[in-house]
């Protein structure tokens, strides 16, 4: 099951460990319903990599022939 983030109305973040489908949860600050969010994601790609080296171009399989 993953961790996901829900908002109350009052606007306080909570995270949970529930299933997927799950789609709110009762705060447990102020007992109000509380929505599933879409949290930033800290994933980054860095340094090389297909992109960077060509892979994704016509132009390197061109310049062999």
């Amino acid at each position: 099951m993953p961790i996901y983030e829900f908002e109350c109305p009052n606007g306080r973040i909570t995270e949970r460990l529930v299933k997927m489908d799950t789609k709110e949860i009762e705060c447990p600050k102020c007992h109000k319903k509380a929505e599933k969010i879409i949290s930033l994601c800290s994933f980054e790609l860095k340094g090389g990599g297909w992109f960077a080296d060509g892979y994704s171009s016509k132009k390197n399989s061109q310049e062999k022939y």
